[in-house]
């Protein structure tokens, strides 16, 4: 199984960051693998921007039966979105998807999805944490899809019909009972999946907003770890930020009056430093041994 070969509507110069099976419902049919990766995506305009995505696809998709035939033909992707709204309107991206942390809760479902991203210009530097909620992302999933239409081909939601099953449905699932394959999946199916991977709808982040932000510092974020710990006044997430300077910093995001955040650095720790200096150690001692005999 793969995907339609030279058709960047699905995938235009990627960058994976990584892949997590969440389960849809109790029936297993349903179960969808997830991916969160980067591409070049020109709907916005006429030149190639980075834009973050996160992908789907049923773990059961067989192909279709008389075109993808071995290829994949329940994959869908969604913008996904990690911005700092200003007071004029306009919204500073942070478009560059660095790394996920997947965190589990007691409803398998419904895991936690924390974000990494920096921004793909140069006018300056910075990352931000972003933090979605799985309910969000199957509403843009459920919702409509991307279609070039127009004089200019400008990109507006599909209004036409949307064939049965819905493009991107699993087989033998909660909607589709009888249908045990997406090979019994109508050929209008198949088309419409190959022509429509996009959806309309972006996924935003909870509370439209970032949950820490970093500028105008001369490092960035890289990967991310969330640890859940039980204090006395209640449980807190604690964020585990690696930087591109070998650093990793401890934060805290504390809950304030007015509805709003505010992050705590509780510590900062050099990582790759300490471990080459053990290194360079360690070269110096066997060096040592080796001129010795």
């Amino acid at each position: 199984m793969r995907t339609d070969q030279y058709n960047s509507r699905w995938l235009n110069d990627p960058t994976f960051v990584h892949a997590h099976l969440i389960p849809d419902s109790a029936e297993k049919n349903d179960d969808k693998l997830y991916f969160f990766f980067r591409e070049k995506a020109s709907e916005v305009g006429q030149s190639p921007m980075t834009q973050s995505r996160i992908g789907r696809i049923c773990l059961n998709d067989d192909g279709g039966h008389c075109c993808l035939v071995n290829k994949w033909s329940t994959f869908l992707k969604a913008r996904l979105i990690c911005s700092v709204p200003g007071a004029d309107g306009i919204e500073t991206h942070f478009d560059e998807l660095r790394d996920v942390y997947i965190q589990p809760t007691q409803d398998t479902r419904n895991p936690v999805i924390y974000g990494v991203f920096s921004v793909s210009g140069s006018v300056f530097k910075g990352s931000a944490v972003c933090v979605y909620s799985m309910a969000d992302i199957r509403m843009v999933f459920n919702g409509p899809f991307a279609h070039k239409e127009g004089p200019n081909y400008q990109w507006v939601a599909y209004t036409g019909k949307i064939p049965y099953p819905r493009p991107g449905t699993c087989p033998g699932g909660t909607f589709t009972p009888n249908m045990k394959s997406t090979k019994d999946y109508p050929d209008e199916v198949i088309n419409f999946m190959r022509n429509h991977p996009t959806m309309y709808n972006a996924v935003y982040p909870v509370h439209k907003r970032p949950l820490v932000v970093r500028t105008n510092v001369d490092y960035e974020f890289t990967t991310i770890a969330v640890d859940q710990v039980r204090a006395a006044d209640g449980s807190y997430e604690v964020l585990f930020l690696g930087t591109d300077r070998g650093t990793v910093q401890k934060v805290i995001v504390l809950p304030r009056d007015d509805l709003q955040t505010e992050e705590l650095v509780l510590e900062e720790v050099e990582v790759f430093k300490v471990i080459l200096e053990k290194l360079i150690q360690k070269l110096f001692f066997f060096l040592f041994v080796f001129l010795i005999l």
